[in-house]
């Protein structure tokens, strides 16, 4: 029945916008209303259904509310958990910009805790689904420890089953196989849900594992704002939380348009090379690259940074250990772009790099998820890779990991480098060890992003491997390689890139690319970071934001500010 309802509302559409006639519009209306919120559950045809809904509201002047907040409540069947990742990342399409168009519409209405909560609920799904199945039960356990025990059970089953290889009937001639695989991953979610149901009968549960409240988000800013920055058509807004402050604060980025958007990340792409080969050492920098990042870094400061910064009191040029920290979580095709590095470059005024330290996040959840630091981080692995087969030589592998060496004295340190450092043996020091640094190449696979890898002596270590992993205590991961931060074009809200991978992981701070680096300037990060990091002979991630900020400052002033693209790539993630 929603099918039929939702073909019905689509004729009434097409009669209305051929003949401008209201009562067409109306029964479009009631139709995919009727069709959402049916009983029969048709997750495809109840979504299409809401969301038609939800636009035909807009059109009659009356409030989507209700429509929006349907569409939601059909996500998690919409986007099953009872899928491999790689099938839940391809029905993500239909619906990857839902939670930028309801949220658009909630800020127009100042309704901006709830545009929070959307913006949430509706990004990086599938990473969001990774997190649920890796929470502690502890509480729960108290209530009622063998609900709690059963649920650890079928967390632990679905955890594996979602990342489970896509096995082709071609490959094996096994179809029963396949049937039989994906049959009893559908088992093991429909007895996820029927226990996460038991679990909010409870008293004090009533919302285990629900979509997080804004009162929640708004805990991500205890250590200095954070900045969500949403697009939609011709809308774009920054919703800034600040510590301590209960209102959220608005600003319109009324220049930013999504047409200008596109055309900014076309021009990203063009200036940092993402298009050639990830397998390249990429060298030398032309006069027009120059020009154009720098044309690109002018229109972010002006549109995007600038008034978010102003808004925020941030014009003057500090000391680093003065200076304010600022996290930015972006949605569509923002998220492609390097706000940190946004600036005019004309000697006079200041630009991001000098008023702020800058982390990303792909959701606002990632911090929560790490809020509570390791007391017991012990032990730092430096993986190199000066020569993997089939790709090109890295020959400063060799000079980072020495940096590194040399601050490492008062702390557990662990290196594996050339035929040593296999896949397997890396995951094997990774368990072992808190810290990890890979320094070797890498590549994002756009095709299926689960698929993208770092390039060991023995093969790939790839997303999909990591993200099998649950680490306990961990706390960085410097991926010293290239497009390690660099997002699906396609699905750009659902943080598919490595550094996201060891976030799920588990580790709560990254350091990242987002897009091809030098060799040659590798060496001088890594030797900045860890003096940084190690001088006091404690392990605390929470400083590496600050650290990397000191890092890319010394090859700023050693390459030239004009050369951003050189100096650009690394990023923070995370606490």
């Amino acid at each position: 029945m929603p099918g039929y309802l939702n073909n019905l509302g689509n004729s009434w559409c097409r009669r209305y916008e051929r003949l401008g006639e209201p009562v067409a519009l109306e029964n479009a209306f009631q139709a995919f209303r009727a069709g959402a919120t049916f009983r029969t559950f048709n997750p495809k045809a109840q979504m299409q259904c809401a969301k038609r809904w939800a636009a035909a509201c807009i059109l009659l002047g009356r409030f989507p509310l209700h429509a929006y907040q349907t569409a939601f409540s059909l996500l998690p069947r919409f986007v099953w958990i009872g899928q491999t990742t790689r099938r839940r990342h391809e029905t993500m399409v239909a619906v990857r910009d839902l939670a930028a168009e309801a949220a658009s519409w909630a800020i127009s209405a100042r309704l901006y805790d709830l545009a929070l909560e959307w913006l949430e609920q509706g990004r990086s799904i599938v990473w969001g689904q990774t997190l649920q199945l890796r929470t502690p039960y502890d509480e729960l356990s108290l209530a009622d420890p063998l609900l709690a025990e059963r649920l650890q059970h079928i967390s632990s089953q679905l955890d594996i089953a979602a990342f489970r290889a896509a096995i082709q009937p071609s490959d094996t001639g096994l179809l029963t196989d396949i049937v039989s695989e994906a049959t009893h991953h559908h088992a093991l979610a429909d007895e996820w849900d029927r226990l996460l149901g038991e679990a909010r009968k409870l008293a004090g549960f009533e919302n285990f594992l629900l979509p997080v409240k804004s009162n929640e988000l708004k805990q991500t800013a205890r250590h200095g704002p954070v900045v969500v920055i949403n697009t939609h058509l011709a809308q774009c807004d920054a919703l800034i939380i600040l510590p301590q402050l209960e209102d959220i604060i608005h600003v319109s980025l009324t220049t930013v348009r999504q047409e200008t958007l596109d055309q900014l990340v076309a021009d990203l792409q063009c200036c940092s090379g993402r298009r050639g080969d990830p397998g390249e050492v990429r060298g030398g920098f032309t006069r027009s690259r120059t020009k154009d990042s720098l044309r690109l870094a002018t229109l972010m400061w002006s549109d995007i940074v600038e008034p978010v910064l102003k808004q925020l009191g941030y014009t003057r040029n500090l000391e680093l250990d003065e200076l304010p920290h600022v996290t930015w979580c972006t949605t569509g095709n923002m998220s492609q772009l390097p706000l940190h590095v946004a600036g005019l470059y004309n000697g006079i005024t200041p630009g991001a790099v000098d008023l702020i330290v800058s982390s990303y996040t792909p959701t606002l959840t990632a911090l929560l998820w790490h809020r509570s630091p390791s007391s017991s981080q012990v032990g730092l692995l430096a993986d190199g890779q000066q020569a993997s087969p089939g790709q090109t030589a890295l020959p400063n592998t060799v000079e980072e990991l020495k940096a590194i060496r040399k601050y490492s004295a008062a702390v557990s340190y662990c290196e594996v480098e050339g035929s040593r450092a296999t896949t397997a043996a890396t995951l094997a020091a990774m368990e072992e060890n808190s810290w990890v640094h890979l320094a070797c190449h890498a590549n994002q696979d756009r095709s299926n992003p689960s698929q993208s890898a770092f390039h060991l002596h023995d093969g790939r270590l790839t997303l999909e491997a990591i993200a099998r992993r649950q680490f306990k205590n961990k706390g960085l991961a410097f991926l010293s390689a290239c497009q390690t931060a660099t997002g699906d074009e396609t699905l750009p809200d659902e943080a598919t890139h490595l550094a996201a991978g060891m976030l799920i992981a588990g580790y709560p701070s990254v350091i990242g690319t987002m897009w091809s680096i030098e060799d040659e300037d590798a060496p001088v990060v890594a030797d900045v970071v860890y003096s940084e990091l190690l001088k006091d002979g404690k392990m605390d991630h929470t400083r590496s934001a600050r650290a990397l900020h000191k890092a890319v400052k010394v090859l700023r002033e050693k390459l030239g500010m004009e050369k951003i693209w050189r100096w650009a790539p690394f990023i923070h993630i995370g606490v």
